[in-house]
Parts: C-alpha cells; sequence; structure tokens
C-alpha cells in the first residue's frame, strides 16, 4: 500500500511539473498571439496572420490540462491524510476545470481547425467562438484562484511547506487579475501567468518528494 501511494505521489509530482512547464510555454504562445481584435472581420484577419501559433496553443493547452488528472489525484491523497474538507474542495474544484476546459478548447478549435473542410467563415462567427473563449477561461481562471488559495491554507503546515503555500496566495491573487485579460494586457497576462505555472512546479517538486511513510 506505501509502494503504491508513493509511486502516485511521484507520479503525480512529475505531472504538476510537466503541466506547469506546459502552462508556462502556453502562456508565451499567448503573448506572441497578441489580445483579439474586437470586430468579427480583425478576427479573421487575425487567424491568417497567427495562424500556426493559434493552432499550435490549443495542442499545448491540451497536454497541460490532461496532466492535471493524475496530478490532482496524487494532491488529494496527499492532503486528504490531514487536510480532509480542505483537500476535497480544493482539488474538486480543480478537477471541475479539467472538462470546462477541454470544451473551450474544441470551442477555440472550431476558430483554428477544419471538420470537413469547415470553420469559421464568418465575422459572426468569429466573434461567438471568442466571446466563448475567452468568457469561459475568465470563470476557470476565478475557479483555479479559489482552489489555489484553499490549498495553500492546508499546505501552510505539511510536507509543502509556507514557501510553497506563499507562492499560492500569490498565485490565486494574479488569477484573479488575470481572469481580465482585456483589462490588463498580454504583458501583466505573461506574468500572471508564470506565477501559476511557478506553483504548480514547485507544489509537482514537493509532492514528488514526499514519502508514503510521511502522512503530510
Amino acid at each position: 500500500m506505501s509502494n503504491g501511494i508513493d509511486g502516485l505521489n511521484k507520479l503525480g509530482g512529475i505531472s504538476f511539473i510537466a503541466s506547469g512547464a506546459l502552462f508556462l510555454v502556453t502562456s508565451v504562445l499567448d503573448l506572441m498571439t497578441g489580445p483579439p481584435p474586437s470586430a468579427g472581420t480583425e478576427i479573421l484577419a487575425w487567424r491568417v496572420s497567427h495562424e500556426l501559433l493559434m493552432a499550435v496553443t490549443p495542442e499545448v493547452l491540451f497536454f497541460a490540462v490532461m496532466l492535471l488528472v493524475p496530478a490532482v489525484i496524487a494532491l488529494h491523497q496527499s492532503l486528504a491524510v490531514t487536510h480532509r474538507r480542505s483537500a476535497a474542495v480544493g482539488c474538486g474544484i480543480l478537477a471541475v476545470t479539467i472538462p470546462v476546459l477541454n470544451v473551450l478548447l474544441i470551442v477555440f478549435g472550431r476558430l483554428v481547425y477544419p471538420v470537413y473542410h469547415l470553420k469559421v467563415r464568418t465575422p459572426e462567427a468569429a466573434e461567438l467562438v471568442v466571446t466563448l473563449y475567452y468568457g469561459g477561461l475568465h470563470v476557470v481562471l476565478l475557479l483555479f484562484a479559489v482552489a489555489t488559495l484553499v490549498l495553500s491554507l492546508a499546505m501552510r503546515r505539511t510536507a509543502f511547506g509556507r514557501k510553497v503555500a506563499s507562492l499560492g496566495f500569490a498565485t490565486a491573487a494574479l488569477d484573479v487579475v488575470a481572469s481580465y485579460p482585456w483589462l490588463i494586457g498580454p504583458a501583466l497576462g505573461l506574468v500572471c501567468g508564470i506565477f501559476f505555472s511557478a506553483w504548480l512546479v514547485a507544489v509537482g517538486f514537493r509532492l514528488h518528494r514526499i514519502p508514503a511513510a510521511m502522512p503530510s
């Protein structure tokens, strides 16, 4: 049993680290792509001028999101020993974001990838895709903020340590800021993305080093 938990911690730790790295790549790609224009015809032109970047970004984000599956399971297993409620709430919220993000990727893909030679071609459809995608990301980032705050509160007196918890508090605040990309601009958005990625990597590093014999 202990070997199984230890293996889960290592798998979850590696998954957190890899997910954090891919989220960072996504943030850099978003900065290179720039924010979407506010008119449908301009969105279509924006897609043409950034076609390669917009095709790569959803693929990278997909793997970043799916790596959260084993990561969240392992984190819950680790924290639930001493902080059952916080682990359930925080990890539960993180788990909810996974299918939501995948649906958003499907929506965004209609702007970039053809299906049976069909993809978004009209300004009205382009505006709908952009509003759904970025509006959905707004909700996801607010969910990330709540989950990060709850989990960081639970981590303070565990093997994760106060430094990881403090990074989590800063990340939660910046997740709220990042949920309004149309207000903060690309540069500050990248800073917020760096903090989120750093927190995932820090959690993964600590989780990977927690042996099964240590309950916290």
